[in-house]
Formats: structure tokens, C-alpha cells, sequence
């Protein structure tokens, strides 16, 4: 409320999103707008410069999703240091780090794409079986992506 920019309608919906209360499709369209939250319904969260703001930087950090490709490189150098990951391993190293925001479920899910994303690319490959995966970098013996050479 220190900031006059914000009318009282607007702050009384901050401070539902930061109580994680649900509010309407409509108030959501129009916080978003205005920048002044963040996320997918019903996961809203408030804005960088609402963080700012009112000294939750540190909270907002936590709720932002990273890049995609911030997760896989995680991946990447786990499978590169051990040699190989579990899925149980994967998760004990991405399921910490990836936003507050989204839950359980949603996070699993996010690593099990996040995984997939790099076997359809060839970066890793599975060589346990289905019940028990056992991931490792795609390249050894051979089975990296293969590069469609030029025609002449």
C-alpha cells in the first residue's frame, strides 16, 4: 500500500496470491497484464517487481522456474561425474531445485519431460528396463545422435 500505482482492488488480489487463495480468470488476465504476477493457474505467484517491492526477492527466486536448459545441464554433469542415474537419483537432484510453486506431481512430471527432451535428442539413453531405469550419456559405445551428412 506504500506504493500509490497499485489500487486497492490490486493489492487485496496480491495479497490473495501471496496467501495462495485462488482468485478469478478475469483478476488473474488483469494481474498479469499489469505484470504484477506470475505463473500458470492456479500457481500464481508475484512478480519480480512486486518481489522487489515488498523485500521477497529471495521468495520470488524460489517460486521463478530456471530455463529448461539450466535442468538439463544438471542431468548432463550428474551423468557425466557418476557414469549413470537412477530416475530416483534424477528426481533427489532436480526435484529440490525446480520452483515452489508447482506441486509434487507437477514437479515429477517436469523432470520425467525434462528427461525425455534429452533421450529423444540423443544426449542420453536408458539402459535398465521399465521398472528400473538406468540412465547414462547417449554417446557411449556409439549411440549419440548421428548427424545427417550433406548430399552432393
Amino acid at each position: 500500500m506504500q506504493h500509490n500505482d497499485l489500487s486497492l482492488r490490486q493489492v487485496l488480489l496480491l495479497d490473495r496470491v501471496q496467501k495462495q487463495k485462488k482468485i478469478s480468470a478475469v483478476d488473474a488476465r488483469h494481474l498479469k497484464e499489469k505484470k504484477l504476477i506470475e505463473g500458470r493457474s492456479p500457481n500464481y505467484f508475484i512478480s519480480a517487481k512486486i518481489a522487489e517491492r515488498t523485500a521477497q526477492k529471495a521468495g520470488y527466486i524460489h517460486n521463478r522456474a530456471l530455463d529448461d536448459d539450466y535442468y538439463q545441464r544438471l542431468i548432463i554433469e550428474y551423468l557425466q561425474q557418476y557414469k549413470r542415474a537412477s530416475r530416483q537419483e534424477l528426481n533427489d537432484l532436480l526435484l529440490p531445485k525446480l520452483s515452489d510453486a508447482l506441486s509434487l506431481d507437477q514437479k515429477q512430471n517436469k523432470v520425467r519431460n525434462l528427461i525425455q527432451s534429452l533421450r529423444r535428442e540423443g544426449v542420453i539413453r536408458n539402459v535398465g528396463y521399465r521398472g528400473v531405469p538406468v540412465w547414462i550419456i547417449g554417446d557411449e559405445e556409439g549411440f549419440a545422435k548421428q548427424e545427417p551428412e550433406d548430399e552432393i
